[in-house]
């Protein structure tokens, strides 16, 4: 028999929308991130509360497709939309090391799956923070 996929070990789509609402919120009341540098604070401030809606969704969908879930992530490359951001790769550490894995912890994700939902976070690192690369120059 095949070993169920990460999906449907996390508990399916209701499971990961869960941890994706929490973990979103959670982003708008960490200082280290909101306050990183001036487009993210303007991004937090102005931008991210009237696109959260949609924001938790396309999260919820790229999170469920990473995972092996029925979906197809459909938005943006992660590239191009964070690129306008400027996120260091310290700052993508607290989103990802830091407030993700606090959310799945908060759902008592356990250990083996949480390592897994963190590597595949951790895998776009490189793309998430190119737009810092290019601010550096």
């Amino acid at each position: 028999m095949a070993e169920k996929s990460l999906y449907e070990r996390l508990g399916g789509i209701y499971a990961i929308a869960a941890v994706v609402d929490y973990f979103s919120d959670a982003l708008l009341k960490n200082p280290k991130i909101v306050n990183a540098n001036p487009d993210l604070k303007k991004w937090h401030t102005e931008t991210y509360r009237s696109r959260l809606p949609g924001l938790k969704f396309l999260r919820t969908l790229w999170s469920a497709s990473v995972a092996g879930g029925p979906f197809q992530y459909t938005g943006e490359p992660l590239r191009d939309a964070h690129s306008d951001l400027h996120i260091t790769p310290e700052v993508f550490d607290e989103v990802i090391n830091v407030e993700l894995a606090r959310a799945l912890d908060h759902f008592k994700v356990p250990e083996r799956e949480k390592r897994e939902v963190l590597a595949a976070f951790n895998a776009q690192k490189s793309d998430v923070t190119a737009g810092s690369l290019s601010a550096a120059r």
